[in-house]
Formats: C-alpha cells, sequence, structure tokens
C-alpha cells in the first residue's frame, strides 16, 4: 500500500481540510487543525482496501534499515548479509534486496565505528587525551610536506604510539630482545600497521610500540626506528637484538641507527625465499636442522648433510651468513633460541579485526587489546607458585629428568665432563654459567648437562643451590610480576577530549580506488595449505556430463575431447 501524499501548505491550510490526492479507491484519510500551535485531529478515516497488496515499500530505505540493525552491527560486526536480509525480511515482511541490505550494513558500521574521514580531523585530540590519561606514553605525528606553508590543512602521513606503562613494563623485563613486522590496513586508506613485540618472562608476546605509516620503505622503518629508540634509550652503540622478515628497508634502518646492534632473520621466511628456486620435503628439513643445532660442530655436519643432495641449495643458503639465522651462531645476550618472527605474527593475527576500521577506531582496538592482555595475564600470575615463570618450570623440570641419566667428571675446579647416551659430550663450567652444547649459553636457562654437574657437586658436600637459582633473572617470577604490573587506564569519549590548539586540520591521505572488488585475504604462498576442509580440484581434468568426455563440461560441448569415462 503506498502512503498518501498530502496537499497544502501548513501555513495556507489553517483550519482547513488536508485531503489525499489518491481518491480512487475506498480508503481515505481526513485530517486538520484550528491553527500552527494545535495537533491535528483526525475527522475521517475510511480503512478499506480494493487494491492487491504490495512487498515493496519506498519507506523501507536502506537507511531506515541502518537504523534498526545497528545493535547487531555492532554486537557483531562480521554477520553475513544473507542472514540480515532473511531477518529484515521476516521482521516487516516485506521484499528487501540483498544489495540494499548491504548499503544499510556499510550505513551501520559507519555509524558505530565514525567515518573514515572525519576521524582524521580529531587524531590530535586523540592522542592527547591518550598521553594524559597514561603518563609517559609517546605519540608522534607525521604530516606531508606542504608547499603552501599558509594552508589551514594538512595531509596525514603517519602516526607513532608507545603506550608509558608497556614501556615501564618491557624496560623491567631484562630481555634485549624485540622482533619487527608489518601488516596490511583493509579500509579505503591503504597503509600498514608496523609493530615492535618483545617477549615476557613466560616466553609469551609482550607488544610494545606500533605505527600506522603510508607503506614500507627504508624512510618509513627508519621514522618509526628513531622514536622507538629514543622511548628505549637506544643509541648507535646500543647492543640490542632484532627479528625481523627482512621487509623492504628494514635491515637498512637497522644498520643506520643501531650499527652494534645484532640481527636475526626468521628462518621460515629464509626457507620460503629459498623455495623459489630450491624445493623439497626433504631439503626443508634439512634447513631447518641446520637452524636448530645450538653448537657448531652440529652446524657444519648439518650444512654437510644438506650440500650432498642438493649442493646449489647450500650455496645460496652459505651466502647469508649463519649468525642471522641459525641458533650455533647467536650470542649469549638476548636470552632466546627464537629462530622465527612468531612474536609479531601472533600479535598481527589479534589485531585482524581493525585493519579495516577507521584510523581512531583501529587504534583503540589495539589499545582495548592491549589493556585485556594484561587483565588476562594477571589471573594467569595470581595462579602460579614457585620462583619461575610456567614455561621456564616446565623446561627446567623436563631438563632435570634429562639430568639424571647423565655421568659426571669433576676436575677439581669449576669444569665438569658429562656424559650422555650414545657417547655424547659436553663440559660444563659453573663459574661463567656455560656449557658447549650452547643451550644454556643461549636461553639462559641451564641444560641438562649444566644441571647434572650441580647434582654432582651437592652430592660431594659442596653448596650449590637449587638448579631455579641458576637460572636467567628475566624467567623469575616477580620479573613476569613487574612487568604486568603496569596498567593500561581507560580513556574517555570524544566529547571530553581536549582541544587541540594547532592551527591546521588534519585530512585522510591520498587514495586512488582500485578497480574492482577490495582484497582482504593476503596472496597466499602457491604451496601454502588452505583452511578449507573441501579436497582441493587444482590440476584436476574436468569431465562433461553429457558425453563424459574430458577436457571440457557440459555448457562447451561438441563432443570433443579425450576418452570418455562412460561404460
Amino acid at each position: 500500500m503506498l502512503l498518501p501524499e498530502l496537499t497544502g501548505d501548513s501555513n495556507k491550510d489553517r483550519g482547513n481540510l488536508v485531503l489525499s490526492k489518491k481518491t480512487t479507491f475506498p480508503w481515505v484519510l481526513f485530517i486538520s487543525r484550528v491553527d500552527e500551535k494545535q495537533l491535528w485531529t483526525v475527522k475521517t478515516y475510511e480503512d478499506s482496501h480494493s487494491c492487491l497488496q504490495t512487498r515493496t515499500v519506498r519507506a523501507c530505505s536502506s537507511k531506515f534499515l541502518a537504523n534498526n540493525i545497528l545493535h547487531q552491527v555492532e554486537s557483531n560486526p562480521k554477520i553475513p548479509t544473507r542472514a540480515l536480509q532473511e531477518e529484515l525480511v521476516q521482521r516487516y515482511s516485506l521484499s528487501i534486496s540483498k544489495m540494499k541490505v548491504f548499503r544499510a550494513k556499510a550505513m551501520a558500521k559507519q555509524y558505530v565505528y565514525g567515518d573514515y574521514e572525519k576521524q582524521y580531523g580529531v587524531l590530535r585530540e586523540y592522542a592527547m587525551e591518550l598521553k594524559s590519561k597514561n603518563l609517559g606514553t609517546t605519540v608522534k605525528i607525521d604530516v606531508e610536506t606542504e608547499p603552501n606553508v599558509c594552508s589551514e590543512t594538512r595531509i596525514f602521513k603517519r602516526i607513532y604510539t608507545y603506550l608509558g606503562p608497556l614501556k615501564e613494563g618491557f624496560k623491567k623485563g631484562l630481555r634485549d630482545f624485540l622482533g619487527f613486522d608489518g601488516t596490511f590496513l583493509k579500509g579505503p586508506f591503504l597503509g600498514q600497521i608496523l609493530t615492535a613485540v618483545g617477549l615476557d618472562s613466560n616466553n609469551g608476546i609482550y607488544p610494545v610500540a606500533y605505527a600506522i605509516i603510508e607503506t614500507e620503505n627504508i624512510n618509513s622503518w627508519t621514522w618509526f626506528l628513531e622514536h622507538l629508540g629514543d622511548d628505549l634509550d637506544l643509541n648507535s652503540s646500543s647492543n640490542f637484538t632484532f627479528i625481523s622478515d627482512r621487509q623492504k628497508g628494514i635491515l637498512a634502518a637497522i644498520e643506520k641507527l643501531f650499527p652494534s646492534a645484532k640481527q636475526r632473520f626468521c628462518l621460515r621466511h629464509v626457507y620460503d625465499n629459498m623455495k623459489l628456486k630450491h624445493k623439497g620435503d626433504e631439503l626443508r628439513e634439512a634447513v631447518w636442522c641446520c637452524g636448530k643445532v645450538y653448537n657448531i660442530p652440529k652446524f657444519n655436519r648439518a650444512m654437510e648433510k644438506l650440500k650432498k643432495p642438493n649442493p646449489k641449495a647450500h650455496e645460496w643458503l652459505s651466502k647469508i651468513p649463519a649468525k642471522h639465522w641459525a641458533r650455533s651462531h647467536f650470542s649469549r645476550r638476548a636470552l632466546t633460541d627464537s629462530l622465527t618472527n612468531n612474536l609479531c605474527e601472533v600479535f598481527n593475527s589479534k589485531l585482524d579485526e581493525a585493519r579495516d576500521k577507521p584510523i581512531i577506531t583501529c587504534l583503540e582496538y589495539i589499545r582495548e587489546y592491549l589493556t585485556k592482555r594484561i587483565v588476562n595475564v594477571h589471573k594467569v600470575l595470581d595462579k602460579c607458585n614457585g620462583s619461575l615463570s610456567t614455561t621456564a618450570t616446565t623446561i627446567l623440570e623436563n631438563n632435570k629428568t634429562e639430568a639424571s641419566k647423565m655421568g659426571v667428571l669433576f676436575n677439581g675446579a669449576d669444569k665438569y665432563q658429562v656424559t650422555g647416551l650414545w657417547m655424547e659430550q659436553y663440559v660444563v663450567n659453573l663459574k661463567e654459567r656455560s656449557c658447549t652444547c650452547r643451550k644454556w649459553d643461549i636461553t639462559g636457562i641451564p641444560c641438562q648437562h649444566a644441571i647434572a654437574a650441580m647434582y654432582d657437586k651437592m652430592q660431594n658436600g659442596s653448596e650449590c643451590g637449587d638448579p631455579e637459582a641458576w637460572v636467567s633473572k628475566c624467567y623469575w617470577l616477580s620479573t613476569w610480576n613487574a612487568m604486568y604490573q603496569h596498567t593500561i587506564d581507560p580513556i574517555n569519549g570524544r566529547s571530553m577530549w581536549p582541544r587541540s590548539d594547532c592551527p591546521t586540520t588534519l585530512l585522510p591521505p591520498k587514495h586512488h580506488k582500485q578497480v574492482g572488488r577490495p582484497k582482504k585475504k593476503r596472496k597466499r604462498a602457491v604451496d601454502e595449505p588452505t583452511q578449507s576442509t573441501k579436497l582441493s580440484r587444482k590440476h584436476l581434468t574436468v569431465t562433461c556430463s553429457k558425453c563424459h568426455n574430458k577436457g571440457h563440461n557440459a555448457r562447451t560441448c561438441k563432443g570433443q575431447g579425450g576418452p570418455s569415462e562412460a561404460g
């Protein structure tokens, strides 16, 4: 049923009847009022219909639907358009197209998360609110160079954020190790999120700083690392250890700013580059075997084993210095044997839902995730007993079990000869906290050989202390507690933010809309397995359902193709 169009003007129809233009059917409505201050009064109403009922109503617009699905979209942003369409059709008994529901969902998301362009205009106010509520927080905003210095607008380029509580917590972790990575944004304004992630006492991720930039290159990584270095008091002589995927520009930026730092390369990405020319499961296992061994003699044997079946692959891998990807060549300072950049990959996976949001909503999603994570770790800490973190305790207990199988020979000073199964023999120096197997040196947790030497020392009446006392302080439960005692404070809503006195207004970055539907899924490697539960039809020959010949389908069937499968 179409709603009647009312005639007349409110100023001219004072005291007159307002009639419907639609007079071809019995339905009629007469309303009137004495003056503008009075309400309209229904005089005559005939509710008889002679027209056919329609399921198409103009008033049911996408804007109307958006207002009625706000709560659904806010509680479940990933609700399928088809599910929304079915629910709305049942609710209103109307014919609603899928495209109209799609537009309504997009409008509702805009209402919930804010407008993509408008959020850039209040980015400075957001930064001021963040810094006022969390002391020690660093927020840096960079803009594009403006030829006209008198212009009242500036185009956004980058933003760097390091929350004060995370800054204090990371410094108490006692581990000079950071991973770097980047992930793409999915919204209308393209860019990337750069992240710096450390390790806590339980070998869990400890996000440090994050930034939204225009693209990964030497300039953007240098800008990010300069601010990170200022916050962590790093300089050209700092002996930090960094691990990365060898992204564009990051190696040159680290070499420029921190020439004394140790650089590790993610072994998984090293192999991904290698398999472009050299493939095979046996080769993959051989490469990982080279990276996993802890001492140089075993590393050399693993490399020789790799060289025999594939000398070209050995030559390719030898061009990358082993100090960047093999445990046998790692330094003792980082106190971790990590071969991959999984710490950053894990953090980036938690940000997947933030990557298509407006910029402030994206930054808030990251801050809220970090806040929740600290609270969750507090719950785990409340259940912990003993002197070490959960992971360190598990590793140490396993090493204690293996230590009981070792034979020990004391040299009368501080060195012990420890012999295990298959005549594996290593030298332990308790004074230097070192073992020639190098597990203790690299991880900071006593290996089975070192624990066997400690047991032998205690059996001979010398004071040695429990193995827990020999574990590096970065794994202590007290250190774990200290890292997470700094919590992130909440912030007010936009109406409570302080006003920025900056004379210029931020505008969103320039963006050229690509042709076609925006792609939100990352491109998988050629041999990367999918998460689908169905068998892939790749490399299978199609069979025609008409003639049962191979090489074509029923739509293009002309009797051609290979041999028939029909019996």
